[in-house]
């Protein structure tokens, strides 16, 4: 009978609890082909997705970012891991293991980082197909607007906007093709604001470049109006010869 030092043993059983297993490759191959791809997330159905059902694929945007966060979390947790078992054990080989694990989750963070991004792509071009839409749709009304402003406004004069409005009312504005009627100064500007605002609201960013013209500085508060309106086509890059005050 073959006797062991209490040492020995205790030896014996740190190793083996420190051992790596290896697992022959023909298994691992077969257990990982019962495994999905993890490629759950088909770039085609997913723009499907934030196409038709945008609200849910903010959710599931919102689930990666949280699975990102945790695999983030997990990455530090076996890198602390690999530091304890160098410290206490001196297992470089297990350490080294854990290392490797943790530069493969890392792999997948920055897959699903880049996914994500790809997926805020999907969103600004949905949103501006929306928009776009949505200014179609605006056009139609506005036009119908102008048709039935157009029947009921009498032929009075049409001033362009960088004249001298001393002493004039307006009745309407033209502007392109919308004819807007108003009540007064206070209503032109309120109302020239709404179709900039929702008609023309990518023209500010733009880097288009719009003539000068001669603005007849006479003080009166009808200019004081006007030179607020003549601003804010400014702003929009809107041409001022294309804007017109109908007075009564």
């Amino acid at each position: 009978m073959v006797f062991f030092k209490k040492e020995d043993v205790k030896e014996e059983k740190i190793s083996q609890a420190n051992e790596v297993k290896i697992v022959p490759k023909e298994l691992e191959n077969t257990n990982k082909s019962k495994v999905k791809s993890l490629s759950l997330l088909d770039a085609g159905t997913m723009e499907y997705v934030i196409k038709n059902f945008p609200i849910v694929s903010e959710d599931i945007k919102d689930g990666l970012l949280n699975l990102s966060d945790i695999l983030e979390k997990t990455i530090d947790y076996i890198e602390d891991r690999s530091s304890e078992i160098v410290k206490e054990n001196r297992n470089f080989k297990l350490s080294q293991v854990y290392r490797d694990t943790s530069i493969e989750i890392y792999k997948m963070v920055n897959n699903i980082q880049d996914y994500i991004l790809w997926m805020d792509e999907e969103y600004k071009k949905n949103n501006y197909k929306n928009e776009e839409k949505k200014t179609e749709e605006i056009e139609e009304d506005e036009l119908q607007k102008d048709v039935d402003s157009k029947n009921n406004i009498s032929n009075s004069q049409e001033i362009v906007i960088f004249s001298d409005f001393t002493g004039k009312e307006p009745e309407a504005f033209i502007f392109r093709d919308d004819i807007v009627k108003v009540d007064d100064w206070n209503d032109l500007l309120v109302k020239t604001a709404e179709v900039l605002t929702k008609k023309y609201k990518h023209n500010k960013n733009s880097n288009k470049v719009v003539g000068t013209f001669d603005i007849i500085n006479i003080k009166s508060n009808e200019n004081e109006f006007r030179d607020t309106a003549i601003e804010m086509l400014n702003e929009y890059k809107i041409s001022l010869d294309q804007f017109k005050v109908i007075v009564k």
